[in-house]
């Protein structure tokens, strides 16, 4: 059997890729199209389509070979024979095959179908914050009144801010603002610099990967920027949220106003990772998420004879 051909991700892939996963029942922000795009400057995304399934291959910087996300095979769940595919790809290739992805509903199917052929490997810090929209847009409830303040405190002390969605005309104004955080946010990794480049192509091609967003203004000046894409029928991936911190309640504000834009067909909203730092989870928390679903890496062992 021949090897798998995957090809770069590009803008133009975009209606290939999605007629799988927006139609799927995954809900991990790793599927949004924009996620693979912009991301792909960072782990080389390829995708591959063979046999009605949907193939996303990566690199990681610390691994020597690539790693791939659960396939989409239409009309199945995330079990089935391109699982087996990959890894007759990964024996191809001399390398183990690792699934990344892989939600606890994943690996109880992989565990029942497959006993003792994966090793599972999970980091709190890769689970995604869901959210119901409805609770981000209206911030009922108790629980969520230091929100309520925080947006009330907002308008207060700045009567004059505006909202206005993210457009080819204003996109990259909030390249000033990225530059501004990157500043006083400095890291040995270089991983912010990397998520500038990863911000400048989703702003530039803003139309083509069908991103919406919005821009906060206060005195006409940029302090919070967000951008967001579906990542299936139900749920709308946000990716990127920047706020300037000199302006209290301004991370408040422009997640309320933005979840105000988002069409009510989306019932949930993922809010992505917190990658195992501190501050951000906690910000995640005080939102009361619906759900966190952890995203679980996969090794396998040994062949699965099922396949």
């Amino acid at each position: 059997m021949s090897r798998l051909l995957f090809k770069p991700i590009t803008p133009e892939a975009r209606e290939i890729v999605t007629s799988f996963t927006l139609h799927s029942y995954g809900q991990i922000c790793d599927l949004a199209f924009a996620n693979l795009y912009g991301w792909a400057v960072k782990y080389e995304t390829c995708y591959c389509v063979e046999d009605d399934s949907l193939f996303i291959r990566f690199s990681s910087p610390l691994r020597s070979h690539p790693a791939y996300l659960v396939p989409i095979t239409r009309g199945e769940g995330c079990v089935g024979k391109a699982i087996g595919r990959l890894g007759r790809e990964a024996e191809e290739g001399g390398y183990p095959l690792v699934l990344m992805g892989v939600t606890p509903t994943c690996r109880e199917r992989l565990e029942s179908n497959c006993p003792e052929a994966f090793t599972f490997l999970e980091d709190e810090g890769n689970a995604d914050y869901i959210y119901l929209r409805e609770r981000l847009v209206t911030l009922s409830g108790k629980s969520l009144q230091s929100k309520r303040n925080h947006i009330n405190k907002f308008e207060k002390t700045y009567p004059d801010y505006t909202y206005e969605p993210i457009t080819p005309a204003n996109a990259l104004e909030c390249m000033a603002l990225e530059q501004a955080w990157l500043e006083h946010h400095e890291s040995e990794d270089g991983g912010e610099d990397k998520e500038q480049e990863v911000i400048l192509r989703l702003l530039t091609h803003l139309e083509e990967l069908q991103l919406s967003g919005g821009i906060l203004r206060v005195g006409g000046e940029i302090v919070a920027f967000t951008l967001g894409s579906p990542i299936n029928g139900t749920t709308f991936g946000v990716h990127i949220e920047k706020a300037n911190r000199d302006y209290d309640g301004a991370f408040t504000m422009i997640n309320k106003l933005f979840a105000s834009t988002i069409p009510e067909q989306y019932i949930y909203v993922n809010r992505e990772e917190d990658l195992g730092i501190e501050g951000l989870r906690r910000a995640k928390l005080s939102y009361k998420p619906e759900l966190i679903l952890p995203k679980i890496a996969a090794v396998r062992r040994h062949e699965c004879k099922e396949y």
